[in-house]
């Protein structure tokens, strides 16, 4: 079975719809998505719809989860706050009825653990080898027969493995090589980046596929045209920090 994994789309159609057409192309059986679907960009339906109609397998993100009520946006920063207000607005109840049913968590045909931010809790965030022990320690106590989990929340793509009480940190590549091997004799939290707002220093949107046959991960990294993003948010009054930050991939 071929996955792609995906993970804070935010609401970044531009983003989204070129990873789409990447993705098409990678021979993938099921699309698993981690969550943050809306939030920060200007087409929360359109990518709440893409996902429905393309029946991913959906988590709930914090900012979905903030967009529909499930929890309060005090803890958000103020940029955040105020897409999420916006949000609010345009989102319709078709789209916020879809979001408050998806769970926020999922173990995947038995193989591997999706979540949002963390084993521990979806809003946690996993950015260091020691934040990655604990999850470890969550996901061997929860889930002592899966050995893989995929997390987002971070929009950084990430690769921790445990082994012999020792938890170690890989070196990413940018480009689209090479292949990671998944190893039986040990533990693994994987972020496959984010579509709609990168912050691991290159502009584009990132996924991955994970290949359960040969126990590999492939990372996708895709160009879009972010301009027009950032007309979006220009013309719909959002924060221009959130146009900005889309050319530096921070």
């Amino acid at each position: 079975m071929r996955y792609a994994i995906i993970s804070d789309i935010h609401a970044n159609l531009e983003a989204f719809q070129v990873a789409l057409e990447d993705l098409d192309h990678q021979d993938v059986q099921k699309v698993v998505c981690l969550g943050d679907i809306v939030g920060y960009y200007a087409n929360p339906n359109e990518c709440a719809e893409l996902c429905r109609s393309r029946d991913f397998l959906c988590l709930r993100g914090n900012h979905d989860d903030a967009v529909i009520g499930i929890c309060g946006i005090e803890d958000f920063n103020p940029v955040a706050q105020d897409a999420l207000l916006w949000t609010e607005r345009q989102l319709n109840e078709s789209n916020k009825a879809w979001l408050k049913q998806l769970p926020e968590q999922a173990l995947v045909d038995d193989r591997f653990l999706a979540v949002h931010g963390s084993p521990i809790h979806p809003y946690d965030y996993i950015f260091s080898p020691a934040g990655a022990t604990f999850a470890f320690d969550s996901l061997a106590m929860e889930y002592p027969q899966i050995a893989l989990c995929f997390f987002g929340h971070t929009h950084q793509r990430a690769l921790y493995s445990y082994s012999d009480r020792t938890t170690t940190q890989e070196f990413l590549e940018h480009n689209q090589a090479p292949a990671y091997n998944i190893h039986d004799d040990k533990l693994y939290l994987i972020n496959p980046g984010s579509i709609g707002q990168a912050r691991d220093g290159k502009p584009g949107a990132s996924y991955l596929i994970y290949d359960s046959d040969n126990n590999t991960i492939r990372y996708r990294h895709v160009p879009y045209d972010f301009d027009l993003t950032k007309q979006k948010v220009a013309a719909a009054g959002l924060p221009p920090m959130l146009a900005e930050r889309l050319g530096l991939g921070f």
